[in-house]
């Protein structure tokens, strides 16, 4: 019987009793076949499980083991996870993560069944932290550019060539804004579908909350992930880049070495810079609100656009 689901588990050096927070909220769903659901886990981190006996606690699941030689960090893991899923759709965990409800299979399945041709299915995400007085905090945030919470289509991922490229804290945005790029006909849950427990003693490394200052990787991704989306979607290009660099303006447009690095990404886009002034020209005539940069410090959005013109860049590269 064909898989409709692979889940992909990084385990980053989980033991036993870790997995038995993400593992039981898969063995307790309800009106789901379980034929139809696999699950990888992927003991990649530095300590590997000695035993496996306990994991038969969980009889409805269906196990592949992948024991690694070599350490591999968490976008190796899912890569070489999502070489070895047979399932028609994916999703990725870790240790940290559970599914919210029992029904969340179920409900996914349903939609699976009424949307044939849709590639890409995302919910809602539901994250604890816990706070230095040791007390909680919940937050319940869109799946909008992650990997958590969604169910992508196999097919789609390989047959686009998206591979987890390692850029540390943003390389589920990077496969995330990619696969958002070429679904078809993505659907929205409405609800919660993936709680991560984050400040608990299991480890927090696979898939990462992004870092609350933007830094240097972020743009490095961009440039990566610019590139590949002129490839892949075309028509959606110009119009990111420039919300890119507006949008950089204002988390991290006063960085000068970030400022920098924002500088090369035009620079590699520079025949789009007319579009991009053209762009950000029409948003300058459409938004008069007291908090846009334009409105707010004219004068410091025009210099930081003179500072990112790909045409200053290749003047100072040639003096």
């Amino acid at each position: 019987m064909s898989k409709t689901l692979s889940l992909i588990i990084a385990m980053e050096s989980a033991t036993v009793q870790d997995l038995a927070v993400p593992l039981s909220s898969v063995n307790n769903q309800l009106g789901v076949d379980f034929r139809q659901i696999e699950v990888l886990l992927i003991d990649n981190g530095r300590y590997q499980l000695e035993d496996l006996e306990p994991l038969r606690v969980f009889n409805r699941l269906k196990f592949r083991y992948i024991k690694p030689a070599k350490i591999w960090n968490w976008p190796t893991a899912f890569e070489q996870g999502l070489m070895l899923a047979t399932g028609d759709f994916v999703a990725f965990m870790g240790p940290n993560m559970q599914f919210n409800s029992v029904d969340v299979l179920q409900q996914v399945f349903a939609e699976i069944a009424v949307h044939p041709k849709t590639q890409l299915f995302s919910g809602l995400l539901l994250r604890e932290d816990m706070q230095p007085d040791r007390s909680f905090t919940y937050e319940v945030e869109a799946t909008t550019h992650l990997l958590r919470g969604r169910f992508i289509n196999r097919a789609l991922m390989m047959q686009s060539g998206i591979t987890f490229e390692d850029f540390g804290a943003y390389t589920e945005p990077f496969v995330g804004q990619l696969v958002e790029a070429v679904a078809k006909e993505p659907q929205q849950l409405d609800k919660a579908v993936s709680v991560q427990f984050l400040g608990r003693t299991v480890s927090d490394a696979v898939l990462p909350p992004a870092p609350a200052k933007l830094q240097l990787d972020w743009v490095r991704m961009m440039a990566r992930y610019l590139h590949l989306l002129q490839k892949l979607a075309p028509e959606r290009y110009v119009q990111t880049l420039a919300k890119t660099i507006v949008r950089f303006y204002s988390q991290a447009g006063q960085d000068a070495a970030m400022t920098a690095q924002m500088a090369e990404l035009t620079a590699q886009n520079a025949p789009q810079w007319p579009q991009v002034l053209a762009f950000v020209n029409n948003l300058q005539n459409a938004d008069h609100t007291s908090t846009a940069p334009w409105n707010v410090e004219p004068s410091r959005f025009q210099a930081y656009l003179q500072r990112v013109s790909p045409l200053k860049a290749e003047v100072s590269a040639q003096s």
